[in-house]
């Protein structure tokens, strides 16, 4: 599976409330460009505060950092700001507002952007508008077409909208005249999985801290959920980011950890996620004091969570090596309903696997299904901050001795009586099931 770290090592300097300082070393070295290698990224996003405005190329900012990503064996996604500009700008047609009508000089211009940097070796795609409404499907469409015309295999990046909640902001972001948010949020990611890009993916951070307790996003797992079912109608593939910084207010900070990452792993895995991206590597340099707290990097190059990013990235490879073909079904909440904020409203239907079950905590029950049969994953979802250990016993339909499994992205047997097997799934982990049926 491709992962993504997002932004690049900076130079430095540092902006916070205004005021700038410097940290007095400058971390766009191929060193620190293979740490992201080394701790299993095997793309890098380069950021708003890389952007190249096409000034000469050879002694440019831009060629240093592709530089280094080849070097250290990676795919870079560039912020051309040119590009990034027109899909901003456009409302509704790049081609009509920027170029009356003539789409040839459109495509022109996208040539001779691409065309100085297009054939470095690192160079696998562009950045294009962040989060866009729906009106801006046409926009990217245009984009997407001119820059598949002239680099036939540039990825073009964007990350999509989660399901905004607030009826006075819905119809805005994803279409009028539908009668419920999910409806309309459909018609989002129908719109926009036709727009050439070849993939849905969004963001949506789960974790956070409120008047002192730690909180978990409401109809979080909803939402991928809708996608999955989004990404699996429309024939493209399903591209999520994953919460990596700690998030809070002031000393209010909910610190993402080990168990956090493994938890938003394995339920994108669990809808049949095909790529995923962190926000955010390397801490943000420009921010306010307390916001955009530390991630994967801190500021000064010091590693917070590196080894906990490293572990759970080759957690997510040794497991998706085992599902990589396979497609999101539906879903099923075991032992009780919506005890997390996470699951409100989310379609719960039985997946036809499990007779009965006994469970100290709800546990997610989600079905894949693949050429070779279908695939069960049991995930603890309790919030991973609580460190609960679920003890769950599950008595499947079709009564066998013995289960094929993955566990900590092995396969391995597991021996049953009579088709019932016993689990104590840790904070954030899943078991797959692969020979039920």
């Amino acid at each position: 599976m491709p992962i993504v770290g997002f932004t690049a090592p900076p130079n430095g300097q540092l902006e916070i409330d205004h005021v700038f300082s410097n940290v007095g070393q400058d971390f766009r070295t191929v060193e620190r460009y293979a740490e992201y290698r080394e701790c299993g990224f095997s793309e890098i996003l380069f950021s708003g505060e890389d952007k190249y405005k096409g000034e000469d190329f050879e002694t440019s900012d831009l060629k240093r950092m592709l530089d280094n990503a080849y070097a250290a064996k990676l795919k870079a996604i560039v912020f051309d700001e040119r590009i990034m500009s027109l899909s901003v700008q456009g409302k509704n047609s790049v081609i009509d507002e920027f170029y009356g009508g003539d789409r040839a000089a459109f495509y022109a211009e996208i040539e001779r952007f691409l065309g100085v940097y297009r054939s470095h070796p690192a160079f696998y795609g562009i950045c294009i508008v962040d989060e866009p409404q729906v009106h801006k499907a046409n926009v990217i469409t245009e984009i997407v077409s001119a820059v598949k015309a002239a680099a036939p295999n540039a990825f073009v990046h964007t990350c999509f909208l989660p399901c905004i909640q607030d009826l006075g902001l819905v119809a805005g972001a994803f279409g009028y005249g539908f009668a419920t948010v999910w409806e309309s949020y459909r018609n989002y990611i129908d719109k926009m999985s036709q727009t050439g890009l070849g993939y849905f993916g969004y963001d949506a951070y789960p974790f956070g801290m409120w008047e002192g307790k730690n909180v978990i996003c409401p109809k979080f797992i909803r939402n991928m959920q809708e996608v999955a079912f989004g990404c699996r109608e429309n024939g493209v593939p399903f591209h999520m980011t994953i919460q990596s910084f700690s998030s809070g207010e002031f000393d209010e900070i909910r610190r993402v950890d080990e168990s956090d990452l493994n938890w938003q792993a394995n339920l994108a895995m669990g809808f049949a996620c095909k790529k995923i991206y962190y926000f955010t590597y390397w801490r943000f340099t420009t921010r306010t004091k307390f916001g955009n707290t530390s991630a994967v990097m801190d500021d000064d190059g010091t590693r917070t969570i590196y080894g906990e990013s490293q572990r759970n990235n080759s957690l997510i490879q040794r497991t998706f090596r085992h599902i990589a073909d396979c497609e999101y079904v539906c879903s099923q909440l075991l032992g009780g309903e919506h005890d997390n904020p996470a699951t409100e409203e989310l379609i719960s239907e039985d997946v036809g696997a499990v007779e009965s079950y006994t469970a100290d905590a709800v546990v997610l029950c989600n079905k894949l299904r693949r050429e070779t049969g279908n695939v069960y994953m049991f995930l603890n979802l309790r919030d991973p901050y609580e460190k609960f250990i679920n003890r769950v016993t599950l008595q499947f339909k079709h009564k066998k001795d013995r289960y094929k499994v993955i566990v900590d992205g092995e396969e391995m047997i597991l021996l049953a009586e009579n088709g019932k097997v016993s689990l104590d799934l840790k904070a954030g982990e899943a078991v797959w099931f692969t020979d039920i049926d």
